[in-house]
């Protein structure tokens, strides 16, 4: 029986199709075949109505009874900031008017709900490319063609600039010396992230991004509070970046890259991306999204205590594996790049695909 898992890209160059989706429904306002830029919006939302409450009775100093006779405006009217919501004339002429842009959603009972107007959230392209394809009211679909290496962990945020490698090794920790005032607006890679400094410093200098290997799990309150793109590629841990990860990234120094250090989700097949965009005659082909195990595959293991090795599958054991936790589970056997030979839960492997 065939067993397929993940793909976890790792390619020096292929065609990458990279999904950006509201995550409410909005307005797509780029075009199918458009070309865009990393930083060009290619949809909006309003992610979160704000609502004001205009006490009607208590500004005009009436009976809550009575106030709805001075009121002048009406549900679903549009007004502006300073337009009366109502009047009470007199010998002292009073009017209460609008303390925001917005529209009427109900007036009566002596007061007034406004739902206030905000500039809508922006969905930027996050990297350069043409749109492929649209999705109505949630997103567009990119394509575009170089490096690209799948991650494991983001904060949410995005980034596009040039590379810089901050450690020579990759499983070498980025300590604080490392960082200094020329690495502004950069693009920062490096192999263990353990020290909760280094962020305060990339912060201040500000980095555009920072991409590491692995990063110690206690970081991630700062890494999620950071206003730059932390992106762990290989997990949690102080294993480091993976061999191959390590070199398509050195090897790309002061190169462009897009940074999309989006939370992981595998129920909507959504995973952190780092894209280094080339320029190449051709459209190479675009790589599967799962791929069966066999022998000879190569794997990435995405859990302890083998977290982010890369190894070849050497057999599938037939029928279940007790595990020394007990669990028994489908297994397979992988020689680690460093020649120890394992065996795993199928479900703790990822195949990695490298062209």
């Amino acid at each position: 029986m065939s067993i397929e898992r993940p793909v976890v890209r790792v390619m020096p160059l292929a065609t990458i199709k990279q999904p950006r989706m509201l995550p409410v429904p909005g307005r797509v306002v780029v075009n199918q075949g458009q070309a865009v830029s990393a930083t060009a919006t290619v949809a909006e939302a309003h992610l979160e109505p704000h609502y004001r409450v205009v006490n009607i009775a208590q500004a005009l100093k009436v009976p809550r009874s009575r106030a709805d006779e001075y009121i002048t405006c009406r549900a679903g009217e549009v007004v502006h900031q300073g337009d009366a919501l109502a009047e009470k004339k007199g010998v002292v002429r009073q009017i209460v008017r609008s303390p925001v842009d917005g529209e009427v959603v109900v007036a009566g009972e002596g007061q007034v709900l406004l739902r206030e107007y905000r500039e809508p959230w922006e969905l930027a392209a996050g990297l350069p490319g043409k749109v492929t394809r649209v999705f109505p009211e949630r997103g567009v679909e990119l394509t575009t063609k170089g490096t690209v290496i799948d991650g494991a962990w983001g904060n949410g945020k995005l980034a596009y600039g040039l590379i810089h490698p901050l450690t020579e090794a990759a499983d070498q920790p980025i300590t604080p010396d490392l960082l200094s005032v020329e690495l502004r607006g950069l693009v920062l890679v490096g192999g263990v992230l353990d020290n909760a400094r280094v962020l305060k410093l990339a912060e201040d200098l500000p980095a555009r991004a920072l991409i590491v290997g692995t990063m110690r799990a206690t970081l991630i309150p700062e890494a999620l509070q950071a206003s730059f793109a932390v992106l762990v590629t290989d997990g949690f841990g102080s294993g480091g970046m993976n061999a191959r990860a390590f070199r398509l990234l050195t090897t790309s120094a002061n190169r462009q890259a897009a940074v999309l250090a989006e939370a992981p989700s595998p129920y909507e097949g959504r995973r952190p991306v780092i894209a280094v965009p080339l320029t190449s005659a051709d459209f190479p082909p675009e790589p599967p999204s799962a791929a069966p195990i066999e022998e000879g595959t190569t794997v990435r293991i995405v859990r302890a205590p083998y977290l982010g090795a890369v190894g070849t599958v050497v057999s599938l054991p037939e029928g279940m594996v007790r595990f020394a936790n007990g669990v028994r589970a489908p297994a397979v056997d992988v020689r680690l790049e460093s020649g120890e030979r394992v065996t795993v839960p199928v479900a703790n492997v990822e195949v990695l695909i490298q062209s």
